[in-house]
């Protein structure tokens, strides 16, 4: 017997096209072009899979979503829009969508999650039913979270199928990639929304004072005190403690923490007294705690008790096409915080954002599109103008641009010059490119070494030997 579709989009073109191509895979399609005739259909026929436009003229797909949840609705249901925003997202799969995907889509992709998830669903059917989650968009307070990249879509996936449950969470991601924002995300849709959220920043707070700063101290705990100081995790408790750049913290300092975690309680410095927290926790670091576990810096009994759940954020080079929609996000937020006239950015200025690797991640990219449209007097934004208010900007641009020529006239310089090679070739061309890649690294972090570290993925160590052994010092 054919497994049912239903497919609800107020675009005729785009119900054709994909009942068209479900149909070629076996499926019996039905089709609604709008909420009304979705809610009606879902509720009266007994469908396989349900892809559902959030999008539409009447009842909008997550008003649908929400109503067939409240009635006990077990299908599986795929959202589908053009809308790529956070919100959409998270509050799908709350509402319990099963999946999430955004037009423009690939039929084969959409053929290949339609399959595997009515196989599952009819292999686990008893197992796949779920609660219905109480939530609506204007109970949603995300903060800002831009981007519509498949790594981001993913993103808004896990953190709408885990802000609601209690659970540690560990961000990982380079500097400026979101940390924080994902942080509020979590903390907004969860249960614990209605208290505090407290942040505190391990790399910010001078070591001895790190302890006192995460669990408060006694009056005369120590000179200089007091008076009696509640810690972070008594301000966080019944809500939220996002602790940053925990891979920061010292060993002294793990193994307490490691103890407030199983026990849920700790002690003010000075204090004999023990005070019980009801907080969940969100870590976050720029760090590869692995590494760290390997070079003695990090517990690993504290890695997994704060990885339960693991959210990593991709840098900015690694999800290119979120730079015009992050261009026009920051273009529109800054032309009104500074009462300016909206810039245009030039096709070549564009290009010229996207060839550059942003080893300061969005916050840079942030930083630089502020900078430019408020020291920026005319209206189109050029390359020019890029090379007098960010000529690291050029020159990075350039230098990314040019690296395939770049390893084309190694290689033929090496070819046409064996007898002076060590006759290696292999090796030759290796150490070559390794030194102009060590170079273009540190230039666009103006000679940082632990953030090229960062950007590389290796340790400072590494990299230490290695610009010993290109003379690079």
């Amino acid at each position: 017997m054919k497994k049912r579709i239903l497919v609800a989009d107020d675009e005729e073109s785009i119900r054709w096209v994909l009942s068209t191509s479900l149909e070629k895979q076996g499926y019996e399609v039905d089709l609604g072009v709008n909420g009304t005739e979705a809610l009606e259909k879902a509720l009266t026929n007994n469908y396989s899979l349900i892809i559902l436009d959030i999008n539409m003229p009447d009842i909008s797909g997550l008003s649908v979503l929400k109503e067939l949840k409240e009635n006990n609705y077990e299908r599986p249901i795929v959202l589908i829009t053009a809308q790529n925003t956070v919100n959409n997202a998270i509050t799908g799969i709350k509402l319990g969508a099963y999946d999430y995907i955004a037009k423009p889509f690939d039929l084969d992709e959409v053929n290949t999650l339609v399959a595997k998830i009515i196989a599952n669903f009819t292999q686990n059917e008893k197992a796949r039913k779920k609660k219905t989650v109480e939530v609506t968009e204007s109970e949603l307070n995300l903060g800002i979270i831009v981007g519509k990249s498949p790594e981001m879509l993913d993103i808004y996936k896990t953190v709408g199928r885990i802000a609601d449950k209690d659970i540690t969470v560990l961000i990982t991601g380079e500097s400026g990639t979101g940390k924080e924002l994902i942080t509020r995300a979590l903390h907004s849709n969860s249960g614990r929304s209605d208290e505090k959220l407290v942040s505190v920043n391990i790399s910010a707070i001078p070591k001895d004072l790190i302890e006192s700063e995460l669990f408060g101290h006694e009056k005369g705990a120590f000179t200089g005190a007091q008076n009696a100081k509640k810690g972070r995790f008594e301000e966080a408790d019944k809500g939220t403690l996002h602790i940053d750049e925990i891979g920061e913290m010292s060993a002294d300092l793990q193994s307490k923490l490691l103890r407030v975690l199983e026990e849920n309680k700790f002690y003010r410095l000075g204090s004999e007294t023990p005070l019980e927290v009801d907080v969940r926790i969100v870590a976050s670091t720029n760090r590869d705690l692995n590494a760290e576990i390997e070079n003695g810096n990090f517990r690993e009994d504290l890695f997994y008790r704060l990885n339960a759940i693991s959210i990593k954020l991709p840098p900015l080079r690694n999800r290119k096409e979120d730079i015009p929609i992050l261009l026009e996000f920051f273009n529109n937020k800054y032309s009104e915080t500074f009462k300016i006239e909206k810039k245009v950015f030039s096709k070549d200025t564009l290009k010229t954002l996207i060839d550059y690797s942003w080893p300061g991640n969005v916050r840079e990219l942030e930083n630089t599109i502020k900078r430019v449209i408020l020291l920026t007097p005319d209206k189109v934004i050029n390359p020019d103008h890029l090379l007098e208010q960010a000529p690291h900007i050029i020159k990075g641009a350039t230098a990314r641009g040019g690296s395939n020529q770049a390893i084309s006239d190694i290689v033929n310089n090496l070819v046409s010059n064996l007898e002076e090679s060590s006759g290696n070739v292999y090796t030759d061309i290796i150490n070559k490119f390794e030194k102009q890649l060590l170079e273009i690294i540190l230039d666009q972090t103006n000679g940082n070494k632990k953030k090229a570290a960062e950007i590389l993925g290796i340790n400072r160590n590494t990299l230490a030997k290695k610009l010993t052994e290109f003379d690079l010092n």
